[in-house]
């Protein structure tokens, strides 16, 4: 025999809207988890040619820290690595395109 207790608090749960009314989908979640994987192949190409950019520039200047860190960190959405993967293949400078991205998926 199974027993379960349970017991009242005063902390809110969070639920997002689709919980709340009832929409969760597998397929939904399979295709953001999908997302989200390449949303991170594409910041880790993105972004590494962005490094590869700049230390073929060889400023003299170290790195503050790898671009490629931030897809672990802070993983912006699918639209935004497309923008910046197309803007690194021209060349285009890591804040510039930075910029243009942000302004663009905004």
């Amino acid at each position: 025999m199974i027993r379960c207790f349970a017991e009242e608090t005063k902390a809110e749960t969070y639920m997002n809207n689709d919980q709340i009314k009832g929409r969760v989908d597998e397929t939904l979640s399979a295709e953001s988890a999908d997302k989200q994987s390449e949303a991170f192949n594409i910041c880790l190409r993105a972004t590494q040619r962005f490094e590869q950019q700049e230390r073929a520039k060889e400023t003299g200047k170290p790195a503050v820290a790898s671009l490629s860190d931030s897809c672990k960190t802070d993983l912006k959405p699918l639209s935004y690595w497309l923008c910046m993967d197309k803007e690194a293949n021209g060349q285009v400078d890591f804040n510039v395109a930075h910029s243009h991205c942000s302004k663009q998926t905004n």
